[in-house]
This record gives C-alpha cells, structure tokens and sequence, in this order.
C-alpha cells in the first residue's frame, strides 16, 4: 500500500505547522518517542541505517519526505525514485535539480523544489527558472529572512512553500507563518511540537 504523496503537507487546517528534520537514528527515535507530528523530512543520513525507524513511522501513517540531494543510499535516478516509492513508501521528495524533481513526479511522489534566498535577484531568478510540471512546492532557505520579504512573495510564488534552515525559536517559526509559509523544517526537538 502506497501513501498518498502530501496529502497532510498541504491540507491548510493541518494541526502540526513544524516539520521535523531528522538527521540521524538518534533524532528519528526522540520524534517517534515525543511527538506527534504527521510530517517528517530525512537529510544527511543514510536511509538504510534508518529503515527499522522508517517502517515504524509507516505503521504510524507519517507522510516521509526525503532529501535526497543529500541522503544517502538512494540514487536520484529512475531506478532510485522507484525504490523511494515502493520500498519506503516515500510521500515526496525535496530538491535543488529540476531533473530529479521531475523523475520524482513521474513516480507520483510530492515534489518540492529547494531554493536559496541569498539576495532578492538570485530568489527572483530561481523562482522565473521553476519547471511548474515538476514542481509541487518550493521550500525556501534560509527560512528567517521569509517575514522580511512576504509582501513580493505573495505576489510571484506560483506555487505554496514551505520554509526551512536557521529557525531556532517559537517565534521565529511564528513570524515565517505569519509570512505565508504553510509549514515550518526545523532540526530542533523542542519545535517539533
């Protein structure tokens, strides 16, 4: 049985605004032990060290989204987004290369694109650049300077997004809400609730 790719991500009544970002075996047992958050996101790790907690968080219906520029043990290739698919059950994936995203959405994973807001013309540039056939969702980084620049986003983001890297309190991940970001990547344990 496959899950059904973003299907809580999205759904704009959804009672968990933060996504856990789990980086290691330790992180993964402290969220299934301490939270109940329905979304996950898996970077910098290997994600065969972690297949006894990824099975865990499959019987517990959590929607698993993989990094996969920079996870381990998965090639962003056909063969790879397959294996995503059918042996994680993986809900979606996140990238920076428009061609993975695109082999993704073929094997009807949830894409989303990572982009990086370094100044507002490299942010413009990536956002003119969006393969829309390939792409569900944007997760813009650094998250912090999202409230600083809501009014153009609101105008020129063809698609929702969510917002990720340097947000480390309550009301930071607050503020980028209040920006528009329909959900909140975070590594720290005490925002996952």
């Amino acid at each position: 049985m496959l899950t059904q790719p973003g299907k809580l991500l999205w759904h704009p009544t959804a009672r968990y605004k933060v996504i856990p970002v789990i980086e290691s075996r330790t992180q993964f047992s402290l969220l299934l032990a301490q939270t109940d958050a329905r979304s996950i996101l898996l970077r910098h790790c290997n994600l065969f060290d972690l297949a006894a907690s990824l099975e865990h968080a499959q019987r517990r219906d959590y929607e698993i989204y993989i990094d996969i520029d920079s996870c381990d043990g998965i090639n962003s290739d056909e063969a790879g987004m397959r294996y995503l698919v059918e042996h994680l059950r993986a809900s979606g994936i996140v990238s920076h290369h428009t061609r993975t995203l695109t082999l993704g959405k073929q094997q009807g994973l949830t894409t989303i694109q990572r982009v990086f807001a370094i100044d507002s013309t490299g942010l413009e540039s990536e956002i003119e650049a969006l393969d829309l056939q390939a792409t569900d969702a944007l997760n813009i980084s650094p998250a912090l300077v999202i409230p600083h620049i809501a009014g153009r986003l609101a105008s020129s983001l063809p698609v929702p997004f969510v917002a990720s890297g340097l947000v480390s309190s309550h009301e930071q991940v607050q503020a980028v809400l209040r920006a528009g970001a329909l959900r909140v990547m975070t590594t720290y344990p005490e925002l996952w609730s």
